[in-house]
């Protein structure tokens, strides 16, 4: 009996220690993550064995899943149409493959839901490992832009592209600097993701001591923050800023801190920019290209005028104006000038693809075929693997149902914030790993903003561990678990 006992024990502990594990696989990329999803979902279904079958799911539930059958219902019908229709090829047969495959983020879901429910999984392991590394990445990626290459020896990432219209010649090496993720520009986006729960931890850890903790929670703040702007990647720092407004509203005692935080990052933000003329161009330019895209979708979509191109390009202005397309090569029109037009072209042609299906969408991963066509027949549209941004992607792939899903979640999601916010600012652990995943999960899910593929292994295991903590700790707040 004590020998079972201590088995239990040790397979609770090591299936808390898998799920720690995310925070460093999400380093190592997107085998291990999942390995590491697949492991975990093992040792979950391990401890659930016949208790999985039977449960029931509720309304959240019920929604998230539904999201889940729509990708693969209109991935299936986008299949059927071309097997009948325009005939067999082995990519519409690897996107049906991928939507069924993409169902194990559900069962992700479910078994931290489960295994938190039957008190095996703790998320303070996960906390521990989710607040230390993205502190070691900051470090990383900052030694790496002072001294060119980082804590294990890895050079900065460069490129040959030069800036068109700048004073710049070309971009030196260290235009970004990605620290352990090589080749990879993902480095701020990953320090974004888990920055929020390395503050909540110092603040938690010592919060019975308040000038260690304005001291070291200060220091942290700073430390994540210049991480991210070196790394290169703009629209991360935008997200962790406003993160950080929202832990001046879920957190009592850091009303101080963040006020002081945010001071100190601009003045660090000046010196750098004072120093480094490509980091102040970079950022510079990062309200021209928001207030592009926001006029030219003003005038396409809601004016329903012709948006006119301009492409600055050696002093001169070209123009692409009705059927008349002067950049013939689309590859080159996007990599030249991605910044500038390119979002809003994939836009247009997100909108446009959706057109086609509006009920039902695409199907998974559609975009990416899809728009070649488009963009050959229609001026001003352009291809890429998707369209930069969660919610249109989930309009073209699943369209207006799969959309509906996503919206009504987020309702649930915000509705739970307002109804429970007294209790989530509590003082207890639990309160400050919930704070931080719904941080966390507001600032990668906020609409105006350019993304990733949500259907792509890294970011869909991200927001599934979030969207499971949130979920997990709900329920617990349901049943007045946590004290204030």
């Amino acid at each position: 009996m004590n020998l079972e006992k201590k088995n239990n024990i040790n397979y609770t502990l090591l299936t808390n220690l898998v799920f720690s594990f995310f925070p460093i696989s999400f380093i190592l990329g997107n085998l291990i993550i999942n390995l590491n999803l697949l492991l975990f979902c093992c040792l979950g279904i391990f401890h659930l064995k016949s208790r999985i079958l039977k449960i029931k799911f509720d309304f959240v539930t019920k929604i998230i899943f539904l999201f889940f059958f729509i990708v693969f219902f209109s991935t299936a019908l986008s299949f059927l149409k071309f097997l009948y229709i325009d005939g067999y090829e082995y990519n519409n047969l690897s996107r049906l493959i991928k939507s069924i495959a993409f169902f194990r983020f559900f069962l992700m879901l479910i078994i931290v839901y489960l295994l938190t429910e039957f008190g095996v999984l703790n998320f303070k392991y996960f906390f521990i490992s989710a607040a230390f590394f993205p502190i070691l990445v900051s470090v990383d990626v900052i030694f790496q832009y002072f001294l060119g290459f980082d804590l294990i020896g890895i050079k900065g990432f460069h490129s040959s592209l030069g800036l068109e219209g700048s004073h710049i010649d070309a971009i030196p090496v260290g235009r970004y600097n990605t620290g352990f993720f090589g080749d990879e520009l993902i480095a701020g986006g990953y320090i974004k993701n888990f920055s929020f729960f390395s503050i909540l931890f110092l603040s938690y850890k010592f919060k019975n001591k308040n000038y260690t903790r304005f001291i070291f929670t200060l220091l942290a703040i700073c430390v994540l923050g210049l991480g991210i702007l070196v790394s290169g990647n703009r629209v991360p720092l935008v997200l962790f800023l406003l993160g950080l407004l929202l832990v001046f509203l879920f957190n009592v005692n850091l009303k101080k801190i963040i006020p002081v935080s945010i001071i100190s990052l601009f003045i660090i933000f000046y010196f750098i920019a004072s120093a480094d003329p490509y980091r102040k161009h970079q950022f510079h330019d990062l309200y021209g290209n928001i207030k592009q895209v926001v006029i030219a979708l003003n005038k396409e979509l809601i004016h329903k005028q012709k948006y006119i191109v301009g492409v600055e390009t050696e002093g001169e202005k070209l123009k692409i104006k009705g059927n008349n397309t002067i950049a013939d090569d689309f590859e080159f029109f996007w990599a030249e000038n991605m910044g500038r037009e390119g979002y809003v072209a994939l836009y247009l042609t997100a909108f446009d693809l959706w057109k086609e299906n509006k009920i039902f969408g695409n199907g998974m991963k559609s975009f990416r075929k899809d728009c070649v066509k488009l963009h050959q027949h229609k001026n001003y549209r352009m291809c890429s693997n998707h369209p930069h941004n969660y919610y249109l992607e989930i309009l073209v792939e699943s369209g207006i149902v799969g959309l509906l899903c996503a919206g009504t979640l987020a309702l649930i999601f915000l509705i739970f914030i307002f109804k429970n916010f007294k209790l989530i600012r509590g003082s207890n652990i639990e309160n400050f790993i919930l704070s931080a995943s719904i941080i966390s999960l507001i600032i990668e899910v906020f609409p105006f903003r350019n993304t990733g593929s949500i259907l792509s292994t890294g970011n869909a295991t991200y927001i599934i561990i979030i969207s499971s903590i949130v979920l997990s700790y709900s329920r617990q707040l349901k049943l007045k678990i946590f004290k204030l």
